[in-house]
């Protein structure tokens, strides 16, 4: 049986060296497609046998390769190095660890998949990001490892539950959910909390508001190995990362003295399973993807998981000084929850895309009970105070109204567009939008008219159309309006068309919230709630310029928790 078993794999190597100088001939790669996947074939001349791309090396039986390509994470990434390329198959595997979630799904609908299996870090996350794809994967393995959310600091530092973890965010740093899988895990387990009872969903939406509304702001989200560092070196306190992210870490610093541990004794796992992202019958893909499933349910794998940090499937704990121990795994019960709070975080954290719209009438220059402001002041330092709060990532562009504005053409409106939505550090004649806001801002008080009228009705349904118009795919689209919430215009739409108008041409899927900014104590709070209330929006008081902060946290707040119900 030997010798047959070597005279078939001598005739097979005789075969590949023939197949090898007609590629050659034709050129010594090709991309070809076999029923929809593509597939890389190398050929190999040579008596040195080379690494792949990904570090594995290829057997001196392979005169060509065929390569797969494997988007997943770092630690996963490094375990897959480790596996061995079959020399009856030839198969490679060309890893990619910077495709987000987003991305592979992104290239999977388009079909412009780049991207043959997918490892993510959790099915939670998988399944999040189909569900927002509005597509779906094949599942091939329900999981290939584990690994649980840990909170690394020098002082063992311990929380009762993740929300007070992720509710510390001035003392524990994390990276972005969306990207990063000690955050993800650290957020489910305040997730899987809520779904138990152990916190109030309130309390996990309201806690972590502020931490995804900072996100990238400050400071660039960071990687888990700078959080490790900048804790390591005493500029950061703790940090949410993985017991993967942390073992390797701990391993290549011995002398770091960092502690690793988990809020109560609970933590959400990452699980790793395995999707196929190309929609594809190619058997060289089947292949691999077996190849991947059976080398981690192996000795070899598990070696290979564990010098990575990883556990194996069976979540068995890592052995040396760098594992959290067991932990009783928390799991998101409730779908709804999980949805609804995803959901939320992920609109707190996009970019905002805003349209500021000031109430110019006469109306406004009527004095604030107990100060020595106009409403107009009010109005006006609250913008120039907000046009300084936002980050570079946001935009914002400005209007006034007043019924029969005349315009700089001299066309008559009941609104004029003063500085266009830009991006806040764009740049127009030697001026960043942050600059031309607070000039346009201060400049408004001079222009009103003692006499004019407010024309709120029809300016809130052009402001609408227009960011509707203008819409930033990816952000958080808004129109705030500012004013006292009178309207003084015989000739306008009615309160009741402006809502059923926005009701009908609003777009669900890619909706334009309205924030609807009451000046001062004498505002009419009761028509702008109910404006707002109607279309789906928030209303808010604001009786001085540091208001604006927390209005806007409020309002985004709101606007996330409401669309992450519907």
């Amino acid at each position: 049986m030997a010798n047959n078993a070597k005279s078939r794999r001598q005739e097979r190597i005789e075969k590949q060296k023939k197949n090898s100088r007609k590629w050659i001939a034709t050129g010594a790669a090709a991309v070809i497609l076999l029923c929809g996947g593509a597939i890389a074939y190398t050929n190999i001349t040579g008596d040195k046998q080379p690494s792949t791309t990904s570090g594995q090396t290829v057997p001196a039986a392979c005169s060509t390769t065929q390569a797969v390509t494997v988007a997943t994470t770092e630690p996963m990434a490094a375990a897959l190095k480790a596996m061995l390329v079959d020399e009856d198959t030839c198969i490679t595997l060309d890893i990619t660890t910077d495709k987000t979630a987003s991305d592979v799904l992104t290239e999977s609908t388009s079909g412009t998949a780049t991207t043959n299996l997918w490892i993510p870090d959790s099915t939670t996350r998988a399944e999040l990001a189909m569900s927002e794809a509005n597509t779906g994967l094949t599942p091939l393995a329900e999981s290939l490892a584990q690994t649980p959310g840990v909170i690394v600091s020098e002082d063992n530092t311990s929380y009762g539950t993740w929300l007070e973890a992720l509710k510390a965010e001035g003392t524990v740093s994390m990276g972005d959910p969306k990207e990063d899988s000690g955050a993800f895990a650290a957020l489910l387990g305040g997730i899987s909390e809520a779904s138990a009872g152990t916190v109030s969903l309130e309390d996990l939406t309201s806690g972590t508001a502020l931490r995804a509304q900072s996100i990238g702001v400050t400071e660039a989200a960071q990687s888990a190995t700078e959080l490790l560092t900048a804790v390591d070196n005493g500029t950061k306190d703790a940090a949410i990362v993985t017991e993967a992210d942390y073992a390797a870490y701990a391993s290549a610093h011995a002398d770091s003295g960092l502690t690793a541990t988990v809020p109560g004794d609970g933590s959400f796992a990452l699980n790793y399973p395995l999707y196929q992202a190309s929609s594809s019958n190619n058997t060289t893909i089947d292949e691999a993807a077996q190849q991947i499933i059976n080398f981690m349910g192996s000795e070899d794998g598990k070696q290979a998981l564990a010098a990575a940090g990883l556990r194996a499937a069976d979540g068995q704990e890592l052995e040396g000084d760098y594992s959290v121990g067991s932990f009783t795994a928390l799991a998101p019960s409730n779908q709804d929850v999980l949805t609804q709070v995803w959901t939320s975080y992920s609109l707190q954290s996009a970019p905002l895309n805003a349209l500021v719209v000031l109430d110019a009438s006469g109306s406004m220059l009527l004095p604030v009970a107990g100060t020595d402001k106009s409403r107009m002041d009010i109005t006006v330092e609250s913008v120039l105070a907000g046009s300084q709060l936002f980050p570079a990532r946001d935009s914002m562009g400005l209007w006034k109204f007043s019924r029969d504005l005349t315009l700089p053409d001299g066309s008559v409106s009941d609104y004029q567009e003063l500085v266009p939505v830009r991006g806040f550090e764009e740049t127009v004649d030697g001026k960043t939008q942050r600059v031309l806001l607070q000039e346009a801002g201060s400049g408004i008080a001079a222009t009103i008219d003692p006499n004019g009228f407010t024309a709120l009705y029809d300016t809130t349904l052009a402001a609408f159309r227009s960011a509707k118009e203008n819409y930033a795919y990816g952000s958080v689209n808004a129109v705030i309006v500012l004013t006292d919430g009178e309207n003084h215009d015989d000739n306008s739409i009615s309160q009741e068309e402006l809502i059923s108008t926005i009701q009908a041409e609003q777009d669900p899927a890619n909706p334009v919230f309205i924030i609807m900014i009451g000046v001062s104590e004498d505002a009419d709070m009761n028509a702008l709630t109910t404006i707002a209330q109607g279309v789906g929006g928030e209303a808010h008081m604001a009786s001085a310029p540091t208001d604006v902060q927390r209005i806007f946290a409020e309002a985004l707040t709101g606007i996330s928790d409401a669309a992450a119900q519907q």
